[in-house]
């Protein structure tokens, strides 16, 4: 298990997803899931590090990955309660001209990984990532 903490988030986006798609769980995958649990990292870790804090806070994240017969990802934040999942879902029979901003991101993670789930835990958001792994 790999347990990652990062102290100030703000503007860190590629070196955050840099060091976890460096720990041995998803470093080991093979190509078809270590690009999907890229996607869903990239996505994950843009957003935290954009919107969870107000803009003069500068945050932390705490990222945990268990790897057994599938791959867990927990990243786990301080900043503004936010669930993700009850984000209304976006239309994608719309042309990208008539389409609201936001939430592509999250329907895409939703859709590529096995099981998504959100929780406020002790303060935190808890939003939790599994992928089966098909090696």
């Amino acid at each position: 298990m790999s347990e990652l903490h990062f102290q100030h988030i703000k503007g860190q986006a590629r070196q955050i997803l840099r060091a976890v798609l460096k720990t041995p769980e998803i470093s080991s995958c093979g190509l078809k899931d270590g690009m999907l649990l890229r996607l869903a990292c990239e996505e994950i870790i843009m957003n935290i590090t954009s919107y969870a804090y107000p803009d003069d806070v500068d945050g932390y994240l705490d990222v945990d990955i268990l790897r057994t017969d599938r791959i867990t990802i927990r990243f786990k934040d301080g900043g503004v309660p936010f669930n993700p999942l009850e984000r209304e879902k976006p239309d994608t029979k719309l042309s990208w001209k008539l389409r609201h901003v936001g939430g592509l991101g999250i329907y895409l993670v939703t859709k590529k990984m096995d099981a998504v789930s959100y929780a406020y835990e002790n303060n935190r958001n808890v939003l939790t990532i599994e992928k089966n792994i098909s090696e």
